[in-house]
């Protein structure tokens, strides 16, 4: 190894014993040494997942060109997941699990449980967000699965909050709340504050669902506190939304808008598209509560234009069907008819989308159902290999600032000795 490239190894290393690691994209363009790239490329697409999912294109890109420069697979296929969430995150859900598949079959061929464990999240996450709950929560299941087995000790239970979301679409509440629980405690050991507090967060949610609104605030109040430190859009965005969902409960409706607006806000920041439409949907509801039949019309006409143009077929029926309610409340039946017929096409295209993929989707559950993914034996060659090396690289740079320590130390009392 060149001695530029050692350098870079030892001063990330020195950055990392002192918890400062997060490069901006422009530092992450200067990298040239790939193992480090590998390192930040991570944390660099999970802060853009987090907050500006835009962001993941250029890092895609960025990330290929890299792999193909420096003739590098792991960056070329990292490179692949990294654009398909970013365009799974854009509604391109059919180009955005080709790119996630391709990632995860490489992933799985060298033995990089790690990286099939955050692929296969990623895949439940794209069948989550276009409705196709059941092969969502066998994703998540086979990244549980797969994360018993990683190194990363977050990935035992990396896709827990995911599954608990989609168990609550199947309103199996309970097995909810106690796979919710543990993912608490998790975040909590490991002091991870931003998936404490929207762990919290949808505890609320089920708590209100539960109509049992003091418990609802305690966990409110608990995941602002969590997020106090936190600077992240999208989790305020979630709290305010929270806080609105609780204040509607309570039938305060001025509250519950005000909070509502405010996440409204924060997600048009970040372009969290699905946190758009669900600010609209419930800006709109409060409206339709409070009997404000053409606030709420309008509110949800918004909303549904804009999944048109997110392509989410989910989000569309949802809006389409609060409106033909509303047109029924405004005797308008020309109106809902024109909306139920919008509904029965919207809801027919979605069912044919959702059927599409259906037989490929079931193949690759069940290959790895059937399979147990590599062995102790093959997990990772080329991992053991780095994990040795940059274990060993940081014995030799605590070699070295002890050494440099005492050095000082003795220069300092030869000082003070000459000074006397």
């Amino acid at each position: 190894m060149r001695f530029k490239e050692i350098f870079a190894t030892l001063l990330f290393l020195f950055l990392l014993i002192q918890g400062n690691t997060q490069v901006s994209f422009k530092e992450y363009t200067e990298i040239s040494d790939a193992t480090l790239k590998i390192i930040q490329a991570h944390d660099l697409c999970e802060y853009y997942t987090r907050n500006c999912t835009d962001s993941l294109k250029p890092l895609a890109v960025e990330t290929l060109n890299f792999g193909n420069e420096k003739k590098n697979e792991s960056l070329k296929y990292l490179s692949k997941r990294f654009f398909g969430c970013f365009l799974v995150r854009n509604g391109d859900f059919i180009n955005g699990e080709k790119e996630l598949k391709s990632a995860l079959s490489f992933h799985r061929k060298i033995g990089d449980l790690a990286n099939v464990t955050e692929d296969l999240n990623e895949l439940g996450i794209s069948n989550f967000l276009k409705g196709d709950f059941h092969s969502a929560e066998s994703f998540f299941k086979l990244s549980l699965e797969t994360g018993k087995d990683s190194q990363e000790e977050t990935h035992s239970f990396l896709a827990e909050l995911n599954l608990a979301k989609t168990y609550d679409k199947f309103d199996l509440k309970d097995k909810a709340k106690g796979i919710a629980h543990h993912y608490l405690k998790e975040c909590q050991r490991l002091k991870k504050m931003e998936s404490v507090s929207a762990a919290y967060g949808f505890l609320s949610d089920l708590a209100l669902h539960e109509k049992n609104l003091k418990l609802a605030e305690e966990y409110l109040t608990k995941s602002l506190n969590s997020s106090k430190s936190i600077k992240s859009s999208p989790i305020l965005a979630q709290i305010h939304s929270n806080f609105g969902a609780f204040y509607a409960a309570k039938e305060d409706f001025e509250k519950a808008k005000n909070h509502f607006n405010l996440a409204l806000n924060l997600r048009k920041k970040s372009n969290n598209r699905k946190g758009i439409l669900e600010s609209y949907y419930n800006l709109g509801s409060v409206e339709y509560v409070e009997n404000k039949y053409d606030k709420a019309e309008k509110l949800y006409v918004q909303g549904l234009l804009l999944a048109k143009e997110y392509n989410l077929f989910s989000d569309q029926i949802d809006f389409l069907d609060v409106l033909v309610e509303i047109q029924k409340e405004k005797k308008d039946k020309e109106k809902e008819i024109e909306y139920y017929q919008q509904f029965i096409d919207v809801k027919s295209k979605h069912a044919e989308f959702l059927l599409q993929n259906k037989e490929e989707q079931a193949n690759l559950i069940e290959y790895f159902k059937d399979e147990k993914i590599g062995s102790k034996s093959e997990i990772a060659h080329q991992s053991h290999f780095w994990s040795g090396f940059l274990i060993g690289i940081s014995s030799l740079l605590i070699v070295l600032l002890v050494f440099r320590f005492f050095k000082l130390k003795l220069i300092s009392t030869e000082n003070q000795v000459y000074d006397e």
